[in-house]
């Protein structure tokens, strides 16, 4: 029978339960006090998605060590609004240096690589923040989360994200290189101070 903890502490297992219904019936259980799972160890190995699903119709019983580790929805959430102020600073970094390369004819492999990892970032810092927003929004009933500070940031970052695809597929370099530059940097730093903030407040509200 596998040795079964949960955040460090043991818990009682039947042998022949699925892993599978485990792990769902756990996922159920922690909804109502809002957490989640945030790691799942099996014999020492952190588990990815595609690994915990190939384990799913395992019994507990061929497992000899099974460790949970669950966080709390709203503890992550804010978590995962520190990260975002952190990633903008790297996401800035990122468009001034796609922008350098597209205003000076920099070598063109490396320009659209650079491009490339910035739209990748932006989705991350995009899902981070929608995610966010989702848990505190739940949480923080009557309490506004989406004042004038953070409307005004969302819509100035969406408007230069929505520009830069346009001006990328008319192979418009001088558009490509203002909004690299100047446009989206500035957006990012507004979602930084003035954004971001509003969230992290409900901390302490």
């Amino acid at each position: 029978m596998a040795n079964l903890r949960i955040n460090g502490r043991s818990v009682a297992s039947e042998g022949h339960a699925l892993f599978g219904d485990f792990i769902n019936s756990l996922t159920r259980d922690l909804a109502t006090k809002s957490e989640v799972i945030s790691m799942i160890k099996v014999d020492g190995a952190v588990l990815d998605e595609g690994q915990e699903s190939s384990l799913a119709m395992r019994s507990l019983g061929q497992m000899s060590d099974v460790e949970v580790t669950t966080v709390n929805e709203l503890e992550l959430a804010f978590d995962a609004l520190a990260t975002a102020k952190k990633y903008i600073r790297r996401l800035s970094d990122l468009s001034r240096a796609a922008g350098g390369l597209y205003k000076n004819n920099g070598d063109r492999l490396t320009a659209e690589k650079t491009f490339l990892d910035l739209v990748e970032g932006l989705e991350n810092l995009s899902n981070l923040l929608v995610s966010a927003q989702q848990v505190l929004r739940g949480r923080f009933r009557g309490v506004h989360t989406n004042d004038s500070s953070l409307r005004i940031a969302q819509i100035r970052l969406v408007s230069a994200i929505e520009e830069l695809l346009p001006a990328k597929k008319k192979g418009d370099k001088v558009m490509l290189a203002d909004i690299l530059c100047n446009e989206l940097p500035g957006a990012l730093q507004e979602m930084a101070d003035y954004g971001i903030p509003v969230l992290q407040r409900l901390k302490t509200s």
